[in-house]
């Protein structure tokens, strides 16, 4: 999915599967459990209030690993997180009506818990263990591109393969959509989907949730930026905006790439030109990256080149993201004023990723032509 400037869809994102099994009831309302080796440690409920999880209860862990946490406001249906640190987390979808016990193994929690007594925590289970074989590689694939040895074509070859698990990854969360649409684990589903290409399903997502779950922040969060790519607004005006329309000159950018040295998109005349917006910090553009990378690597001897302007505060995780990613094009630029980089606002960007097609004339083909899109459009360009 887009990464917004409210950072309030990138909070559930990344929450471990939990297994589900059976236990005994308790205090209705209340998170109680086991934890071993937690001993005397305090574990947290967090919240998730004004875009982001706070602590609001606490327990101490008694000498056998066990806990209560009763809760000082009833529980809306909402997502909670219990807490002992910060390797040591598990995600909750639960309310006041349900008794939610978990059992786990301090130092692994969100491998080794079991969870029962909250039916939409089973689904948040069922949901993570489908997509948890497509975290592993790409995790896997992306710590092998950092490493010195890794040639170049085995960069290429490691992004093909990233773009190929992430199409498989986002058919498997489409399918398990089929039959939990009005889950509100359902909510966390299509946060790793794009809702340009999958603006449908999160419309019906968010028709199906608004009477059970239309209350909550991340609801309401989510359902307001969804506006800005599907009413006009101020996306649907950068778009189509006399500054950058299709067919007219794309604004200059000069900024200065990573060795300090001035780039100018108009140095780039000639070739066909994607100007890519993203950050290191934005997780739906490092998904997007290896379909960049196998666009570039395909089409590049053609004449096709990547211009990556970063929406970055710091040079070093800038740095690391274009290495760890095998962003391999010279043309990385970043003032590091975060959003308010003069090339952001010029072509009037409100979330990324978010991209700029032009042509050999220097002249606005598209906006947002990435994954397919952007095949299709740069096969038509070259004939193959």
């Amino acid at each position: 999915m887009l990464q917004f400037r409210i950072s309030a869809t990138s909070i559930i994102i990344g929450f471990t599967a939990i297994a589900v099994t059976g236990c005994s009831s308790g205090q209705k309302g209340s998170i109680q459990g086991k934890i071993e080796g937690a001993e005397g440690k305090t574990i947290f409920l967090e919240r998730f209030v004004n875009n982001r999880m706070v602590f609001t209860d606490s327990s101490v862990i008694a000498t056998d690993g066990s806990f209560l946490l009763v809760p000082s406001k009833p529980l809306e249906l909402n997502y909670y997180r219990i807490v002992i640190d910060k390797e040591n987390s598990l995600a909750l979808i639960t309310d006041s009506t349900e008794s939610t016990s978990v059992k786990a193994s301090f130092g692994d929690i969100m491998v080794s818990a079991t969870i029962c007594g909250s039916e939409h925590s089973e689904e948040l289970h069922e949901l993570e263990t489908k997509c948890a074989p497509f975290d592993k590689k790409d995790l896997e694939a992306r710590q092998l591109i950092t490493q010195s040895d890794v040639s170049i074509e085995e960069k290429q070859m490691l992004n093909q393969s990233l773009a190929d698990n992430r199409r498989e990854m986002v058919k498997c969360i489409k399918d398990w959509l089929t039959t939990h649409e009005s889950s509100p684990a359902a909510l966390i589903a299509i946060q790793r989907l794009d809702p340009r290409t999958e603006l449908a399903t999160f419309h019906k997502i968010f028709a199906n949730l608004n009477d059970s779950f239309g209350h909550t922040l991340l609801y309401k969060a989510m359902k307001q930026e969804l506006a800005k790519l599907s009413n006009p607004g101020k996306q649907q005006a950068a778009e189509t905006s006399s500054t950058i329309a299709v067919g007219q000159p794309a604004p200059e950018i000069a900024l200065n790439d990573i060795q300090g040295k001035l780039r100018k998109l108009s140095d780039l005349k000639g070739k066909t030109v994607l100007i890519d917006f993203w950050a290191s910090w934005c997780g739906p553009c490092r998904r997007e990256n290896p379909n960049v990378v196998s666009a570039y690597s395909k089409y590049n001897k053609d004449g096709f080149e990547v211009f990556s302007v970063s929406l970055d505060r710091a040079r070093e995780p800038w740095l690391e993201a274009i290495k760890q990613d095998g962003l391999i094009w010279p043309n990385h630029v970043s003032d590091l004023k975060w959003w308010d980089s003069e090339a952001a606002k010029t072509y009037n960007v409100h979330s990324i990723p978010f991209t700029v097609l032009v042509d050999k004339e220097g002249k606005i083909l598209g906006h947002n032509l990435r994954g397919p899109l952007l095949e299709e459009k740069l096969k038509a360009i070259y004939g193959r």
